[in-house]
């Protein structure tokens, strides 16, 4: 497998098509971009392991609105660190008020100013790089220790980029820690654990740490 330079990722989780595709014309060639059309659907892409560096999430959703959806993103593991930024026609200071007391880094109001808009996703982007880099430096200081013995026999039929991958889940990193730490794209480690996977036969990164200690 060849190595990509990793680019930030950006969700964007709007029921307005219009809005998806004026939001996304303006991101794209800075981000990659992901669209999610409901709550719903921004946690099955959640589940499925996918994890953006920032989520831009609008509240007046039908079935689950953006607060419910903030609120079941933070449950999960890999999601709670990332910033979510609410993008939305609700200016009511009282709405503002809700979204940052449920963990919103942020609340842009539509319609937006490009410039200004491109500036606070930035913003934003950065600030989660610091986060996710401090944490990372706190791992490396109380790092799980691992039974080398058992680490080298699985790490057999494994290349060397498996074998670092491999270590650093071994050390509960998430695989947007491990782009950080290895300096590849997201999707490059994605595929690199679901190669691990399969040569360990497992399907979720809790068993794959219990063969290593």
């Amino acid at each position: 497998m060849e190595a990509m330079e990793a680019k930030y990722m950006v969700l964007l989780v709007d029921d307005d098509p219009t809005f998806l595709k004026t939001a996304g014309s303006v991101l794209h060639g800075h981000y990659e971009i992901s669209i999610a059309s409901s709550g719903r659907e921004a946690l099955e892409l959640a589940g499925t392991g996918y994890v953006p560096d920032i989520i831009l999430l609008d509240i007046d959703m039908p079935g689950m609105d953006g607060y419910e959806t903030l609120a079941a993103l933070r449950d999960m593991e890999d999601i709670r660190d990332v910033p979510i930024v609410f993008l939305t026609a609700l200016s009511m200071p009282e709405s503002e008020l809700k979204g940052i007391e449920l963990g919103a880094m942020d609340y842009i109001t539509k319609p937006f100013v490009r410039e200004l808009f491109l500036a606070r996703v930035r913003l934003h982007l950065e600030n989660g790089r610091r986060l996710r880099q401090h944490s990372m430096m706190e791992k490396s200081k109380y790092e799980s220790v691992i039974d080398e013995v058992k680490f080298e026999k699985e790490a057999i039929g494994l290349s060397d980029t498996e074998r670092k991958v491999l270590r650093l889940i071994a050390h509960g990193y998430t695989n947007r820690e491990i782009c950080e730490t290895l300096h590849y794209s997201y999707d490059y480690i994605k595929r690199v654990v679901s190669v691990i996977y399969e040569k360990k036969f497992v399907c979720k990164r809790s068993e794959l740490k219990k063969l290593l200690m």
